[in-house]
Protein backbone atom coordinates (compact mmCIF):
# COMPACT_ATOMS: atom_id res chain seq x y z
CA UNK A 1 0.00 0.00 0.00
CA UNK A 2 1.15 3.53 -0.70
CA UNK A 3 0.05 7.09 0.06
CA UNK A 4 1.16 9.74 -2.41
CA UNK A 5 0.50 13.45 -2.85
CA UNK A 6 0.16 15.52 -5.99
CA UNK A 7 1.19 19.11 -6.63
CA UNK A 8 -1.02 21.53 -4.65
CA UNK A 9 -3.77 23.18 -6.72
CA UNK A 10 -5.65 26.43 -6.07
CA UNK A 11 -8.72 26.22 -3.83
CA UNK A 12 -11.52 28.60 -2.89
CA UNK A 13 -12.20 30.15 0.50
CA UNK A 14 -10.04 30.69 3.57
CA UNK A 15 -7.35 28.22 4.63
CA UNK A 16 -6.02 25.20 2.81
CA UNK A 17 -7.51 21.83 2.04
CA UNK A 18 -6.85 18.11 1.61
CA UNK A 19 -8.68 15.81 -0.83
CA UNK A 20 -8.21 12.05 -0.37
CA UNK A 21 -9.07 9.23 -2.77
CA UNK A 22 -8.66 5.51 -2.05
CA UNK A 23 -8.07 3.00 -4.86
CA UNK A 24 -7.97 -0.77 -4.67
CA UNK A 25 -5.11 -1.12 -7.18
CA UNK A 26 -2.98 0.67 -9.75
CA UNK A 27 -5.45 -0.26 -12.49
CA UNK A 28 -8.33 1.20 -10.47
CA UNK A 29 -6.38 4.40 -9.87
CA UNK A 30 -5.67 4.83 -13.59
CA UNK A 31 -9.32 4.19 -14.38
CA UNK A 32 -10.45 6.68 -11.73
CA UNK A 33 -12.53 4.02 -9.92
CA UNK A 34 -12.41 4.86 -6.22
CA UNK A 35 -13.09 2.20 -3.59
CA UNK A 36 -13.54 0.12 -1.57
CA UNK A 37 -15.69 1.66 1.15
CA UNK A 38 -14.71 1.00 4.76
CA UNK A 39 -11.01 1.95 4.71
CA UNK A 40 -10.14 4.13 7.72
CA UNK A 41 -8.44 7.34 6.65
CA UNK A 42 -7.10 9.79 9.23
CA UNK A 43 -5.93 13.37 8.78
CA UNK A 44 -3.58 14.59 11.53
CA UNK A 45 -1.92 17.97 12.18
CA UNK A 46 1.54 18.33 13.69
CA UNK A 47 1.62 20.40 16.86
CA UNK A 48 5.16 20.58 18.19
CA UNK A 49 6.37 17.00 18.51
CA UNK A 50 2.87 15.56 18.70
CA UNK A 51 0.24 14.72 16.11
CA UNK A 52 -3.42 15.57 16.70
CA UNK A 53 -6.28 14.00 14.73
CA UNK A 54 -8.29 16.54 12.75
CA UNK A 55 -10.56 14.34 10.66
CA UNK A 56 -11.47 10.69 10.07
CA UNK A 57 -13.54 9.00 7.39
CA UNK A 58 -14.50 5.55 6.09
CA UNK A 59 -15.37 6.85 2.61
CA UNK A 60 -13.27 6.07 -0.43
CA UNK A 61 -13.29 9.76 -1.36
CA UNK A 62 -13.35 12.72 1.05
CA UNK A 63 -12.07 16.26 1.42
CA UNK A 64 -11.49 18.76 4.23
CA UNK A 65 -11.17 22.51 3.66
CA UNK A 66 -10.63 25.52 5.89
CA UNK A 67 -7.44 24.09 7.37
CA UNK A 68 -4.79 26.46 8.78
CA UNK A 69 -1.43 26.15 6.98
CA UNK A 70 0.99 23.73 8.58
CA UNK A 71 2.33 20.18 8.51
CA UNK A 72 -0.22 17.39 8.16
CA UNK A 73 -0.23 13.70 7.44
CA UNK A 74 -2.73 11.19 6.09
CA UNK A 75 -2.66 7.76 7.74
CA UNK A 76 -4.40 4.53 6.72
CA UNK A 77 -4.08 2.21 9.74
CA UNK A 78 -7.07 -0.12 9.36
CA UNK A 79 -10.09 -1.21 7.39
CA UNK A 80 -13.43 -2.82 8.19
CA UNK A 81 -14.29 -6.44 7.47
CA UNK A 82 -17.58 -7.44 5.84
CA UNK A 83 -19.02 -7.74 9.36
CA UNK A 84 -17.88 -4.23 10.30
CA UNK A 85 -15.05 -5.29 12.61
CA UNK A 86 -11.79 -3.34 12.66
CA UNK A 87 -8.90 -5.09 10.91
CA UNK A 88 -5.53 -3.45 11.41
CA UNK A 89 -3.45 -3.40 8.25
CA UNK A 90 -0.24 -5.42 8.32
CA UNK A 91 1.56 -2.57 6.56
CA UNK A 92 -0.19 0.71 7.41
CA UNK A 93 0.87 3.64 5.28
CA UNK A 94 1.12 7.37 5.81
CA UNK A 95 2.28 10.53 4.07
CA UNK A 96 3.43 13.84 5.57
CA UNK A 97 3.01 17.10 3.63
CA UNK A 98 2.52 20.85 3.99
CA UNK A 99 -0.89 22.50 3.69
CA UNK A 100 -0.66 25.97 2.16
CA UNK A 101 -3.07 28.89 2.37
CA UNK A 102 -5.53 28.84 -0.54
CA UNK A 103 -4.24 25.51 -1.90
CA UNK A 104 -5.67 21.97 -2.03
CA UNK A 105 -3.35 18.97 -1.63
CA UNK A 106 -4.52 15.79 -3.40
CA UNK A 107 -3.69 12.53 -1.64
CA UNK A 108 -4.04 9.18 -3.40
CA UNK A 109 -4.05 5.93 -1.43
CA UNK A 110 -3.41 2.74 -3.41
CA UNK A 111 -4.13 -0.41 -1.43
CA UNK A 112 -2.38 -2.92 -3.68
CA UNK A 113 0.43 -2.54 -6.20
CA UNK A 114 1.66 -4.88 -8.90
CA UNK A 115 3.69 -7.75 -7.33
CA UNK A 116 7.37 -7.57 -8.43
CA UNK A 117 7.36 -11.33 -9.12
CA UNK A 118 4.85 -10.84 -11.91
CA UNK A 119 7.05 -8.23 -13.48
CA UNK A 120 10.00 -10.65 -13.44
CA UNK A 121 8.16 -13.31 -15.44
CA UNK A 122 6.74 -10.81 -17.89
CA UNK A 123 3.08 -11.23 -17.02
CA UNK A 124 2.54 -7.52 -16.48
CA UNK A 125 3.50 -5.07 -19.22
CA UNK A 126 2.27 -1.51 -19.43
CA UNK A 127 0.96 -1.26 -15.85
CA UNK A 128 4.17 -2.66 -14.41
CA UNK A 129 6.24 -0.31 -16.52
CA UNK A 130 4.33 2.68 -15.14
CA UNK A 131 4.82 1.53 -11.55
CA UNK A 132 8.53 0.91 -12.06
CA UNK A 133 8.94 4.27 -13.77
CA UNK A 134 7.37 6.07 -10.83
CA UNK A 135 9.66 4.19 -8.43
CA UNK A 136 12.72 4.99 -10.57
CA UNK A 137 11.87 8.69 -10.65
CA UNK A 138 11.41 8.71 -6.87
CA UNK A 139 14.78 7.03 -6.26
CA UNK A 140 16.66 9.33 -8.62
CA UNK A 141 14.92 12.57 -7.63
CA UNK A 142 13.67 13.19 -11.17
CA UNK A 143 10.47 15.07 -12.05
CA UNK A 144 7.38 12.92 -12.47
CA UNK A 145 5.04 13.02 -15.47
CA UNK A 146 1.98 15.21 -14.90
CA UNK A 147 -0.98 13.49 -13.23
CA UNK A 148 -4.48 13.55 -14.74
CA UNK A 149 -6.89 16.09 -13.25
CA UNK A 150 -8.19 14.82 -9.88
CA UNK A 151 -11.83 13.84 -9.59
CA UNK A 152 -14.01 15.71 -7.12
CA UNK A 153 -14.40 14.13 -3.70
CA UNK A 154 -17.80 12.76 -2.72
CA UNK A 155 -18.03 15.07 0.29
CA UNK A 156 -16.16 18.16 1.42
CA UNK A 157 -16.14 19.09 5.11
CA UNK A 158 -15.29 22.52 6.44
CA UNK A 159 -13.11 22.81 9.54
CA UNK A 160 -13.12 26.34 10.96
CA UNK A 161 -9.74 27.90 11.64
CA UNK A 162 -10.62 28.44 15.30
CA UNK A 163 -11.63 24.81 15.75
CA UNK A 164 -8.56 23.45 14.00
CA UNK A 165 -6.20 25.52 16.15
CA UNK A 166 -7.81 24.77 19.51
CA UNK A 167 -5.60 23.18 22.13
CA UNK A 168 -8.49 20.97 23.28
CA UNK A 169 -11.74 19.90 21.66
CA UNK A 170 -13.78 20.83 24.75
CA UNK A 171 -12.82 24.50 24.44
CA UNK A 172 -15.84 26.78 25.01
CA UNK A 173 -15.30 28.35 21.57
CA UNK A 174 -16.45 25.11 19.97
CA UNK A 175 -20.00 25.84 18.84
CA UNK A 176 -19.92 23.75 15.68
CA UNK A 177 -22.18 20.70 15.62
CA UNK A 178 -20.43 17.35 15.16
CA UNK A 179 -20.70 16.05 11.61
CA UNK A 180 -21.19 12.48 10.40
CA UNK A 181 -18.26 12.08 8.00
CA UNK A 182 -19.17 8.56 6.83
CA UNK A 183 -20.98 5.39 7.79
CA UNK A 184 -20.77 1.63 7.36
CA UNK A 185 -22.24 -0.15 5.46
CA UNK A 186 -22.29 2.22 2.51
CA UNK A 187 -25.65 3.49 1.31
CA UNK A 188 -27.46 0.88 -0.84
CA UNK A 189 -24.76 -1.70 -0.14
CA UNK A 190 -25.56 -5.43 -0.28
CA UNK A 191 -24.13 -7.01 2.88
CA UNK A 192 -23.23 -10.70 3.00
CA UNK A 193 -22.58 -10.79 6.75
CA UNK A 194 -25.52 -12.02 8.80
CA UNK A 195 -24.72 -9.89 11.85
CA UNK A 196 -23.05 -6.73 10.51
CA UNK A 197 -22.05 -3.83 12.74
CA UNK A 198 -23.41 -0.42 11.77
CA UNK A 199 -20.95 2.46 12.27
CA UNK A 200 -21.30 6.24 12.15
CA UNK A 201 -17.96 8.09 11.98
CA UNK A 202 -17.90 11.67 13.33
CA UNK A 203 -15.77 14.74 12.68
CA UNK A 204 -14.69 15.07 16.34
CA UNK A 205 -14.75 13.20 19.68
CA UNK A 206 -18.12 12.60 21.35
CA UNK A 207 -19.06 12.79 25.03
CA UNK A 208 -19.49 9.21 26.32
CA UNK A 209 -22.24 10.13 28.79
CA UNK A 210 -24.30 11.80 26.06
CA UNK A 211 -24.91 8.57 24.14
CA UNK A 212 -28.44 7.22 24.57
CA UNK A 213 -29.70 3.72 23.90
CA UNK A 214 -31.94 5.01 21.11
CA UNK A 215 -29.09 6.71 19.24
CA UNK A 216 -29.39 4.28 16.29
CA UNK A 217 -32.60 2.81 14.90
CA UNK A 218 -32.60 -0.03 12.35
CA UNK A 219 -35.91 -0.83 10.67
CA UNK A 220 -36.42 -3.82 8.39
CA UNK A 221 -39.03 -3.46 5.67
CA UNK A 222 -40.48 -6.89 6.51
CA UNK A 223 -39.14 -7.66 9.99
CA UNK A 224 -39.79 -4.26 11.58
CA UNK A 225 -37.67 -2.69 14.33
CA UNK A 226 -34.44 -4.65 14.88
CA UNK A 227 -33.15 -4.88 18.48
CA UNK A 228 -29.49 -4.03 19.01
CA UNK A 229 -26.91 -2.47 21.31
CA UNK A 230 -25.42 0.99 20.81
CA UNK A 231 -21.92 1.87 22.01
CA UNK A 232 -19.28 4.57 21.55
CA UNK A 233 -15.73 4.05 20.30
CA UNK A 234 -14.28 7.20 21.86
CA UNK A 235 -10.79 6.91 20.37
CA UNK A 236 -12.04 6.53 16.79
CA UNK A 237 -15.04 8.93 17.14
CA UNK A 238 -17.50 6.19 16.16
CA UNK A 239 -21.03 5.36 17.23
CA UNK A 240 -21.60 1.62 16.77
CA UNK A 241 -24.78 -0.46 16.64
CA UNK A 242 -24.62 -4.27 16.91
CA UNK A 243 -27.75 -6.38 16.19
CA UNK A 244 -28.94 -8.74 18.91
CA UNK A 245 -29.14 -11.59 16.39
CA UNK A 246 -28.66 -12.44 12.73
CA UNK A 247 -30.44 -10.19 10.26
CA UNK A 248 -32.95 -11.79 7.86
CA UNK A 249 -31.53 -12.52 4.41
CA UNK A 250 -32.67 -10.63 1.34
CA UNK A 251 -34.23 -7.71 3.19
CA UNK A 252 -33.76 -3.95 3.05
CA UNK A 253 -32.95 -2.11 6.29
CA UNK A 254 -33.28 1.61 6.97
CA UNK A 255 -30.81 3.05 9.50
CA UNK A 256 -31.23 6.38 11.31
CA UNK A 257 -28.92 8.17 13.74
CA UNK A 258 -30.92 10.18 16.27
CA UNK A 259 -29.35 13.64 16.46
CA UNK A 260 -30.71 14.21 19.96
CA UNK A 261 -29.03 11.11 21.37
CA UNK A 262 -25.40 12.20 21.10
CA UNK A 263 -23.26 15.29 21.86
CA UNK A 264 -19.68 16.38 21.29
CA UNK A 265 -17.40 17.30 24.20
CA UNK A 266 -18.68 20.89 24.17
CA UNK A 267 -22.33 19.78 24.34
CA UNK A 268 -23.20 20.39 20.68
CA UNK A 269 -25.66 18.02 18.99
CA UNK A 270 -25.62 17.12 15.28
CA UNK A 271 -27.66 19.50 13.14
CA UNK A 272 -30.07 16.74 12.19
CA UNK A 273 -30.56 12.98 11.83
CA UNK A 274 -28.52 10.90 9.39
CA UNK A 275 -30.21 8.07 7.50
CA UNK A 276 -29.26 5.47 4.91
CA UNK A 277 -30.38 2.03 3.73
CA UNK A 278 -28.64 -1.26 2.99
CA UNK A 279 -29.72 -4.76 2.00
CA UNK A 280 -28.66 -8.21 3.20
CA UNK A 281 -27.71 -10.78 0.59
CA UNK A 282 -30.19 -13.53 -0.22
Amino acid sequence: MSVRTGAPRPGAGTGGGVAVEVYASDNARRAGAVGPHGVLGELERQEGRAWRAVFRSLNASWAVVGLPPGTYRVRVPARLTDEGHVQRLARPAQRTFRVQEGMITDVRVTLSHVPPALVAVGVVTVVAAAVLLAKYLDEHDLPKPPLPPPELAELAFYVSLDLAQMAAWQEVRDRQPPLVTSHFPAARAVVAARRPRVLFAFSEPLAPRSLRADAVTVLGESSGLIPGVVSLDFDRWWVTWVPAGDLPAGETFHVTLNAEAVRDLAGNAPAGPTSFSFRTAS
